[in-house]
């Protein structure tokens, strides 16, 4: 897989800002349903990306470090153009930290999804 997420190609679906809180996976789940429906994916892939997308959450909630976040941002991105219709699906995700755009120490974590129709 040859993938350069720099691209113009990739299209965002959608985008979601949450404050940190222990209890977003319910949120989260309602969100990526009513995003991912546009392109008709597969149930038991959409139970994987919501999986992941949870796991990412509990590693940005509970970090390794004593670093905090005050937000977590999700973008969920596909090829422009793609064509759904009876073909596997593939996804990918990039997690970062990043600063705050004003001088304040504020740090988000920033998670996105790339989704893709394999064999494209």
């Amino acid at each position: 897989m040859n993938i350069n997420t720099s691209s113009p190609a990739w299209h965002t679906l959608g985008e979601l800002e949450l404050p940190v809180e222990v209890s977003m996976d319910e949120t989260i789940r309602a969100w990526l349903m009513e995003i991912l429906a546009s392109i008709n994916l597969p149930p038991d892939f959409l139970v994987r990306v919501l999986k992941s997308a949870q796991e990412s959450v509990w590693n940005a909630i509970h970090p390794n470090s004593e670093d905090t976040h005050s937000h977590i941002h999700f973008s969920i991105l596909v090829p422009h153009g793609h064509t759904p219709s009876g073909k596997s699906w593939g996804f990918f995700h990039i997690e970062r930290i990043e600063a705050s755009a004003d001088s304040s120490d504020e740090r988000h974590h920033a998670i996105d999804f790339y989704l893709y129709v394999e064999g494209e």
